[in-house]
């Protein structure tokens, strides 16, 4: 359980709930038209979030229990992910080999004096793996909600067919990609200045429904270069939308993704309606 939810922290691919879908702004998509025989979801979520600010409606949770299949990133079901991502999370060369010794004592002295770990844990862990420690240390608790898994149990409690848009072999290949030692040294620092500030922000932006702002905040994070942003969000949305038509052609599917791959020019959403479905926001109230 611990690699599965170190493994959705980094997907960030993240006050009460508010009308939003009246102004185009949901958590909660149907997708139709196009000849699908059903509607099919897709439900933007936030991978980790404190259990005080997690808020499951019954409008998503009956959504969800009425569809024939669950679809996350990556098929949390399957057993076999525990075990790649336990193993692509190692690296073979140990931290204190493969950081010059000025950069191994700052990140020892940030790692201390920023989030209370010791160096010594992440010896043999690859720099995503280390990010994603380092994001739990992001949150202002300790007792989390993974919304991935909460659905995952209703789908299951359902008997709906699972699946995944990518593998997990896939999926840490983009983080290996994505979250380097840079990225690692870059939330360190902003941890650092800002405490939990950008997390608030996060947080508050997801449970107004905002997506469209949800998309601007990840495009504007510390370590989201032009070449992460490309790899995390571009790619796979593309990837993505390659796929969902055959997997919700002949049955509805609820689709679950991190609420940063909805919005933009080369969101989930937009992609879409540029393929011909009728893409709308559901009120979750």
């Amino acid at each position: 359980m611990k690699i599965l939810k170190t493994l959705a922290i980094c997907l960030l691919s993240s006050i009460s709930f508010s009308s939003l879908a009246q102004q185009n702004e949901s958590l909660l998509w149907e997708v139709s038209g196009n000849n699908l025989e059903k509607p099919s979801y897709v439900f933007g979520t936030i991978h980790m979030i404190c259990e005080d600010d997690y808020i499951m409606t019954e409008t998503i949770s009956n959504t969800l229990k009425n569809v024939d299949a669950f679809y996350a990133e990556i098929n949390f079901a399957d057993p076999s992910n525990a075990l790649i991502m336990q193993q692509m999370m190692l690296s073979e060369t140990p931290l204190s080999k493969r950081l010059s010794a000025d950069k191994y004592a700052k990140l020892k002295t940030l790692l201390n004096d920023v989030v209370e770990l010791d160096i010594n844990q992440f010896e043999n862990f690859n720099d995503s793996a280390i990010a994603s420690m380092i994001t739990f240390k992001s949150f202002p608790c300790t007792d989390f909600k993974m919304y991935e898994m909460e659905l995952l149990q209703i789908a299951v409690a359902g008997n709906k067919e699972l699946g995944g848009l990518e593998t997990a072999a896939q999926q840490m290949k983009t983080l290996s990609k994505s979250l380097t030692m840079d990225a690692v040294f870059e939330m360190l620092n902003e941890l650092k200045t800002k405490g939990y500030e950008s997390t608030t922000e996060m947080v508050n932006l997801y449970k107004t429904q905002n997506v469209s702002e949800l998309y601007n905040f990840m495009k504007k994070s510390s370590y989201m270069t032009d070449e992460v942003y490309n790899e995390m969000l571009t790619k796979r949305n593309h990837n993505w939308i390659e796929q969902m038509p055959k997997i919700m052609q002949d049955k509805s599917v609820f689709f679950a993704v991190g609420a940063a791959h909805l919005g933009g020019d080369n969101g989930v959403i937009k992609l879409l309606r540029e393929a011909g479905y009728s893409v709308n926001p559901v009120n979750i109230n």
